[in-house]
Parts: C-alpha cells; structure tokens; sequence
C-alpha cells in the first residue's frame, strides 16, 4: 500500500512540475492520498528551479541517438535566478538527448521535455526550468563528466533560448 501510495504522490508531483515548466494548470485526478497532495506540490513548488544561464562547458562529444537515450550533463553559467533559490554562479544541468531539438522528441519522455533549442552549444544562452535530483525523472543512462563534483545536478524540464 506505501509502495502504491508513492507512486501516486510521485505522478502527482511530476504533473504539477510540468504545469509549473509549462504555464498550464495539471490538476491532479482524485486519488485515496489527496490529502497528501497540497504538502507534495507545495514542496514540488520549491523544488523547482528557473534560471537564466550560459552553457560554460559541453564535456566531450554527444552520444549518437542510435545507440541509446540518455540525459548528458552540461556546466552553466547562472546569470540570474528567476524563480526558486541557488546561491553558486556555477550549476549543472542534464538534457535528454540533446542531438535532438527539444520540439522534436517524440518518445515516452515528450511530456518531461520542452522548449526551443535546437543545439547545445558553448556560449548559448538559455532559460532552464530545473528539478533534482535528476533521479525524479529519469532513472537510465546518464553522461556525466562531472563525478566528483559537489554540485547538485538537475535535469532540464524546459530549455527556451534566452537573448
């Protein structure tokens, strides 16, 4: 029944994020743990994260689409915090597949990836919709160069272009 009970509570969050990364409302269908709702998407409120950042480093080359799908871990730059808390100018960000342009993934993770961009680039500037730990969304492959990092890593919701 726990089991159960937080797999619910975990949908519940994920779908309040996407409003949260999407600017729509997601109101939840009514389950045996509402009760528990209004403290997870309160919580999942502030655990989201919006920023404006610089992509600073693209460790290494992408894996090519074929093969696999995986989130790679790119180094940014925080230019400005627009919504949620982060106090370092450094932060590290996962993207799901990113050879493909976030408009064109079509697979079972459309509705936990948005956005604009077409290419990662070095230099790029983009508004990031963020959560952590990347685990709450994705549970494969990760490309991460950044192991012995103590930064926390969050995966990318939504990545628009920012000017």
């Amino acid at each position: 029944m726990q089991y159960t009970k937080n797999i619910a509570i975990s949908v519940i969050v994920v779908l309040f994020s996407l409003s949260l990364a999407f600017g729509q409302s997601v109101a939840p269908a009514a389950s045996p743990v509402s009760h528990a709702t209004s403290k997870s998407t309160q919580k999942k409120d502030q655990d989201t994260l919006i920023v404006l950042a610089r992509i600073t480093e693209i460790p290494g080359a992408f894996p090519s689409n074929d093969l696999y799908n995986y989130v790679y871990i790119m180094k940014y730059r925080v230019i400005k915090v627009l919504r949620g808390t982060y106090k370092g100018q450094e932060i590290l960000v996962g993207h799901y597949n990113p050879l493909i342009p976030r408009r064109q993934i079509k697979d079972r993770m459309r509705p936990l990836v948005g956005g604009d961009v077409v290419k990662f680039e070095k230099g790029a500037r983009q508004r990031l919709v963020l959560v952590m730990p990347i685990e709450k969304v994705w549970k494969d492959a990760v490309e991460d160069n950044y192991p012995d990092s103590d930064l926390n890593k969050y995966y990318a919701l939504k990545a628009d272009v920012a000017q």
